[in-house]
């Protein structure tokens, strides 16, 4: 794909699709950033106005999906309702049926790519060590994986010669800005208690999202990645204890990780959930099983086809990753007024 071509991105708000849309205006693309429940941050509406066009758009709305896509090349379809928590009925409407909404417009519009931003958990929780793109799969049981396997399906099943259709599938995304996760990790190390279940016995599987957004723009380039589902991991093998404690050094604590035994932590999801869904509440428990599960069961994979069809090489890992990610949580702290803490 050429450089000066025009690709909608959307999620444009989010973490990812906040980094998809600096990466791709920094090689040269034009790029019209959507976004609708959050307002654009910063670093996206300071993108210069030659290069970025934003545009808040609905896209469970037909007409504003096909809005979207008109005069674009590709698709980078980074908009999810992605949480542990949320009737069905809701993650159906944002996962799915948004996407075959966006599917329907960008094919009816002469757009040549579409890249889906899925998700590694589109593969179940159950023991993934090295797991691959052909397996093994274990049940999904809740709303998001669901919901985000549906519009996968979808999106593979349209890849047609003109129409050139992928899914990626990244693993435990971190690095500055994520403030959903990563920084509200290092602000629970801060300010309270954090740490890992069952020892930190099982494996996690981050990805580095300056990594993540080259792995994703490689996609956009590589004709044989059309029709494929492709995971996007650093590779490394790294267990919750090791990555926790990397996090506490990032953040200069003092203090040690909490750890809860795996059973305490299944009986508490438990109950937790229990409790809240008893009275219909619309936030999250503390913990939630599908935290815990995914937390306490390894989940570890491979890059090899990242590597084999889109040229992938990471080169970030956790240790140097977190340390970036730290020194931006607490720029971001001082510049609100917050003390470190540390």
């Amino acid at each position: 794909m050429s450089d000066a071509a025009r690709v909608l991105v959307t999620g444009a708000s989010g973490f990812l699709g906040a980094h998809i849309c600096r990466a791709l205006v920094a090689r040269g693309n034009r790029v019209r950033a959507a976004f609708f429940r959050r307002d654009l941050p910063v670093e996206v509406r300071a993108l210069p106005a030659d290069c970025a066009e934003f545009l808040r758009a609905d896209l469970t709305d037909a007409a504003q999906a096909r809005e979207a896509v008109q005069g674009v090349d590709a698709v980078i379809h980074a908009a999810a309702l992605a949480s542990d928590w949320g009737p069905f009925a809701r993650f159906k409407r944002h996962n799915v049926d948004a996407t075959v909404h966006l599917l329907d417009a960008a094919e009816s519009a002469g757009c040549g790519t579409f890249v889906f931003i899925s998700s590694a958990v589109v593969q179940g929780f159950g023991v993934h060590v090295d797991s691959t793109e052909d397996g093994p799969y274990f049940p999904l049981k809740y709303p998001y994986q669901q919901t985000k396997r549906m519009a996968e399906d979808l999106v593979l099943a349209r890849h047609r010669p003109g129409f050139r259709t992928m899914a990626i599938r990244p693993c435990n995304v971190y690095g500055p800005g994520d403030r959903t996760s990563t920084y509200a990790m290092f602000a629970a190390i801060v300010d309270g208690t954090f740490g890992y279940i069952g020892g930190g016995q099982a494996y996690t599987c981050p990805v580095y999202i300056d990594d993540l957004c080259r792995g994703v723009l490689a996609a956009l380039d590589r004709p044989e990645a059309g029709g494929e589902a492709i995971i996007l991991s650093d590779g490394e093998k790294v267990r919750w204890r090791a990555y926790v404690e990397a996090m506490f050094e990032a953040a200069g604590s003092r203090k040690r990780p909490l750890n809860l035994p795996a059973p305490l932590a299944f009986a508490a999801a438990a109950v937790m959930t229990a409790a809240a869904r008893a009275v219909k509440s619309e936030r999250a428990p503390a913990l939630t099983m599908y935290r815990v599960e995914q937390a306490a069961r390894h989940y570890h994979f491979s890059a090899g086809k990242a590597r084999r069809v889109l040229g992938f090489e990471p080169r970030v890992f956790y240790r140097e990753g977190l340390r970036l990610t730290a020194e931006a949580f607490f720029a971001e702290r001082r510049e609100r007024g917050v003390p470190d803490g540390r």
